[in-house]
This record gives structure tokens, C-alpha cells and sequence, in this order.
């Protein structure tokens, strides 16, 4: 009878150990879907701290399908000639992620590194923020991660 009362608790227990470890791996990818671009927004200043690079552009520095993680600037004394930096593209709307090549008092100009021909000038307003520089003066980026932004991209532009 003893025997009988233990193995109908035996699945009990599995069937909770299952439900608790379900419930533990729901938490950590909600972690991190929802809570690290919050974390990373707050620790960088600025309402878009991860961007992916959508076109080969900024090759060999930056590929297509690469996150860029984005630091906010407070102002144009915190930029310098060769920063890569985010703005936003008045002609389509966008998020461009190019390099500083010219400043002015008002504006400034930025060329993507593959690119023959400089951007169009920008208000120093529409610069979201500057990539993230961990090590040396290259961004600190993670290939590939950002490639299901491309993906969906190339979707919604067919």
C-alpha cells in the first residue's frame, strides 16, 4: 500500500519540477526580451541603446546584421570628427549609422566607411547617440545578432 502512495507522488513531483523549471525559463526570456533593452536604455542614456546595421555600408568596421550598442549624447561638445554615430534620416525616416566626417555650426556630415559620397548635412538634433567604444576606438558590436532586424527589413521593403 506504502509502495502504491509513493508512486502516484513520484509523477506529482515531476509534473511540478516541470511546471517550475517552465516557469523559471519564462521569467529569464522575459528578462531578457523586456528587461535588458530597458536596463541597457537606462545605462546608456538614450530610448534606442541597440541598433542593427542593415546594409554594408559602414564595411569593414561594421557588416550587415551586426548590433551596435548606442550611448546618448547630450549635445555636440560630446561629438568628435570619426565617431559613429545614430540619427535619424529625415528622407526616409530611418535610423542611419554612419561616421562623422565634417562638423559645422549647425549640422553635421556623415559618410558611411564603404561609401564614395557624403550624407546629406544633419541637425546635431537628430543624432540619437554615438556607438558604444569599449576597447581601442573601434564599436563594440556583436555579429550577426542584429540580422533579424535585416531579415524583417527586407520583408517589409518587398
Amino acid at each position: 500500500m506504502e509502495q502504491n502512495v509513493q508512486e502516484q507522488v513520484k509523477p506529482k513531483k515531476k509534473a511540478w519540477k516541470k511546471i517550475l523549471n517552465a516557469a523559471i525559463y519564462f521569467v529569464i526570456i522575459f528578462g531578457i526580451v523586456f528587461g535588458l533593452p530597458k536596463f541597457l536604455s537606462w545605462s546608456l542614456h538614450t530610448p534606442y541603446p541597440m541598433a542593427a546595421i542593415t546594409s554594408g555600408s559602414m564595411w569593414p568596421v561594421l557588416g550587415e546584421g551586426d548590433l551596435v550598442f548606442v550611448q546618448g549624447v547630450s549635445g555636440k561638445e560630446e561629438l568628435k570628427i570619426g565617431d559613429v554615430i545614430v540619427y535619424r534620416n529625415k528622407v526616409n525616416n530611418t535610423f542611419t549609422i554612419h561616421r562623422i566626417v565634417k562638423m559645422n555650426e549647425d549640422t553635421l556630415v556623415t559618410k558611411g566607411d564603404a561609401n564614395f559620397n557624403e550624407d546629406a548635412p544633419t541637425s546635431y538634433s537628430g543624432v540619437v547617440g554615438k556607438a558604444l567604444v569599449l576597447f581601442g576606438d573601434k564599436p563594440f558590436h556583436i555579429p550577426y545578432l542584429g540580422s533579424i532586424t535585416v531579415f524583417a527589413n527586407n520583408l517589409r521593403n518587398d
